[in-house]
């Protein structure tokens, strides 16, 4: 067995709400249930999650930092993240909070004085940023970084849709010092994951070697039990609703959409955790907010169509793997799309314009032939393209042949 350290700011554990922690929690768990690897979890958590980590029962050895504490630790945390959070030229570039990166950093130091592992992964690239100390505590050993994105797309995509001038030199700044350090860290280590074969393509453009890049695929839950049998006129949009990108999108469609649906009985619901104020204000007849949903079964049999009409954001959107799994039309973008070689008008609705998204949800209103025909052509595209299992193992042969 490897002896193997895992770096996460993110605790793993099966009840995981986001798609970039369900993947993780996927992935260091099939890592330990092959028995090739003795694992070791450096990683924070919120007290709030104690409760659900589930850690030792998979059997992973771990050490856990509680973030969050009294209200005199709260505020000095707060106080020391200042920096990272608002100044554009920290080294961190805003990938990860400065109390994170040091607690991370303590705990990789303490762990060394114990043992030496023979494979580091570090999980999001604000924990890459410790490969020159892992590199300086343990010289020979194989690194792995799993990039959920490439971080400085993302970046790249917030400056560009900016409006105010000062605020877009200031991102585009940090964009690009982002973009270098990023780069800079992949080229240093031993692998690169990513997870769809476009950011592999992204990232041979900006030299980063093609041999040292391995495309594993992101976890999705599979919804393909869903029986389309009832669809009634309703819209959904699904995300984690705190998200910059989400709220974007959704105020997006309700402004630019919705607005022109007035005259039939189609609505817009959108389901996902934490929505923000602003997008509270916009219920309507025509427009439903629900917050979290547990269980998505009823709404993905049920609904007419998922629109994701995302300007932000980078990497593999999971809710549309997951819609297009159950058999529902998608409607989504350049954005939305990308890293999913689904073919357009097929076996998912292209749309970037406003009236593009109209006109695609009055077809599948009125032809509900249609509206089967790409679900099902949705449905049968997750069943060929997407094998997590497989590619998890042609990962780990390559880090136990390598390292």
């Amino acid at each position: 067995m490897k002896k193997t350290l895992w770096i996460s700011p993110y605790v793993p554990y099966d009840k995981v709400p986001h798609a970039g922690g369900k993947t993780h929690n996927y992935y260091i768990k099939y890592f330990q249930k092959s028995n090739l690897f003795d694992i070791h979890l450096i990683t924070l958590a919120q007290r709030c999650q104690r409760e659900d980590i589930d850690l030792d029962r998979y059997g992973i050895a771990n050490q856990v930092v509680f973030e969050d504490g009294s209200w005199v630790k709260n505020f000095f945390r707060k106080l020391y993240n200042v920096n990272s959070v608002f100044n554009d030229n920290h080294y961190l570039c805003q990938t990860i909070l400065s109390y994170q990166f040091q607690q991370l950093k303590n705990m990789v130091v303490k762990y060394s004085k114990e043992c030496t592992p023979e494979v580091v992964i570090m999980q999001w690239t604000g924990t890459a940023f410790l490969l020159p100390i892992v590199k300086k505590l343990f010289p020979n050993a194989y690194t792995v970084i799993i990039e959920e994105d490439v971080t400085f797309l993302g970046y790249e995509r917030r400056y560009k849709e900016t409006k105010d001038i000062n605020k877009r030199k200031k991102q585009k700044k940090l964009y690009e010092k982002l973009k270098m350090c990023e780069l800079q860290l992949l080229e240093d280590c031993s692998l690169v994951v990513v997870n769809n074969e476009k950011d592999c393509q992204l990232l041979r453009e900006n030299g980063i070697a093609s041999e040292k890049i391995y495309v594993a695929t992101p976890y999705y839950e599979d919804y393909s039990d869903v029986k389309r049998e009832k669809i009634v006129p309703k819209v959904i949009f699904l995300g984690v609703m705190s998200r910059n990108e989400n709220h974007d999108a959704a105020m997006w469609m309700i402004r630019n959409v919705m607005t022109q649906l007035q005259d039939t009985d189609i609505k817009l619901e959108i389901i996902g955790s934490n929505p923000k104020e602003e997008l509270k204000q916009c219920v309507s007849e025509k427009v439903c907010v629900r917050g979290y949903v547990e269980d998505i079964h009823k709404d993905f049999s049920e609904c007419l169509c998922m629109a994701v009409p995302l300007r932000l954001g980078a990497g593999i959107k999971v809710k549309i793997l997951e819609g297009m799994s159950a058999g529902i039309p998608v409607l989504t973008n350049s954005v939305g799309i990308e890293g999913i070689p689904a073919k357009a008008d097929v076996e998912y609705c292209y749309c970037e314009s406003s009236e593009e998204y109209v006109t695609m949800i009055r077809r599948l209103y009125e032809s509900e032939v249609e509206c089967y025909e790409i679900g099902d052509a949705a449905k049968r595209f997750m069943k060929n393209t997407y094998n997590i299992d497989k590619r998890l193992d042609g990962l780990m042969e390559r880090i136990q042949k390598e390292s």
